[in-house]
């Protein structure tokens, strides 16, 4: 399974942000996602039985496991794994940084399921030094979301309820890319953060679902996965959309201060738009949900160009 993050390559605190943000579904800031990282499931094929005690060290693979229909196997999570609601209701045994090993230890887990590019590896290697049962994965393609939801239904016998879910996605993600793939492309500027102002690059999967809906990032071309950018080269590539993750709080200060730009394309023309991270910024199945509507917004900003430039 992989999970959605980001590879920090750099700036140590940086990559605590970009993280940050996976975690906390409104916390665009923290991660920038940056990183996100470019996994290919990691998670090994080998024959397993059908684990009854997981422990999830990551909140989107919280969230991939009650997709999968595993939700009534998890006996332990990390902190924000907030989503869906019972995931609420169970133990907390850390964070994905700092886990509580006495903690672990009691609930007795038989597979530990854990973050690649977020967990530290101090603390999987010593939970394998243990004893325990660890697999590890990442998720750096949109395909890879629906793959890992299979996957877990594998390893815990709820093939039939994951298969259905990754065919549903894999359906979504597959209709989408026909339905917008000879579409007029419009520019856009994704803003993970305001101050300092982060966006991602092309590898991201937020930046893969707006190619799904037949929109470009202006940013595509940043070497690392998330990035500061600044108001001059923003200005010079001059986005034909702006869309602002953050809190819903945060993106009406955001929205405000865009409007003194009006030599922007997008404001100029109005096509600022306050999307819903928290349903973006996980690597899961409500990612997926969501780029129906994502593609939605981006076609109402290429309607508007279309409508000016037959005027």
């Amino acid at each position: 399974m992989s999970s959605p993050l980001i590879r920090f390559k750099n700036a140590p605190k940086l990559t605590q942000f970009l993280k940050a943000i996976i975690l906390r579904p409104h916390w665009l800031i923290s991660v920038v996602f940056a990183g996100i990282l470019s996994m290919n499931t990691a998670y090994s094929n080998e024959e397993t039985p059908a684990y009854q005690r997981i422990i999830s060290l990551a909140p989107h693979i919280t969230e991939m496991l009650y997709s999968a229909g595993a939700g009534d196997k998890i006996v332990g999570v990390v902190s924000y794994s907030d989503y869906p609601k019972a995931a609420l209701k169970l133990p907390i045994i850390g964070g994905y940084n700092a886990i509580n090993l006495e903690a672990i230890i009691q609930l007795n887990p038989d597979l530990i399921l854990g973050w690649t590019s977020g967990n530290r590896l101090k603390d999987i290697e010593r939970l394998k030094a243990l004893g325990f049962h660890v697999q590890t994965s990442d998720v750096s393609q949109l395909e890879d979301i629906p793959n890992e939801i299979a996957y877990l239904g594998s390893l815990t016998h709820t093939q039939k309820q994951a298969d259905k879910v990754a065919n549903q996605l894999r359906h979504e993600i597959s209709a989408l890319r026909k339905q917008y793939q000879n579409t007029t492309p419009v520019s856009g500027f994704y803003e993970i953060w305001h101050q300092p102002l982060i966006t991602m690059n092309g590898k991201q999967f937020i930046s893969q679902a707006l190619n799904v809906c037949g929109a470009t990032n202006i940013f595509a071309d940043l070497a690392s996965l998330t990035a500061e950018v600044g108001l001059e080269s923003l200005f010079k590539r001059n986005p034909q959309m702006l869309l602002l993750g953050g809190k819903p709080e945060f993106q009406k200060d955001w929205m405000a201060y865009w409007q003194q730009y009006t030599s922007l394309k997008a404001v100029k023309h109005k096509q600022i738009y306050a999307l819903n991270s928290s349903h973006l910024q996980r690597p899961s199945a409500r990612m997926i949900y969501a780029l129906k509507g994502l593609c939605q917004t981006v076609d109402k900003a290429r309607q508007h160009y279309q409508a000016q430039a037959a005027k």
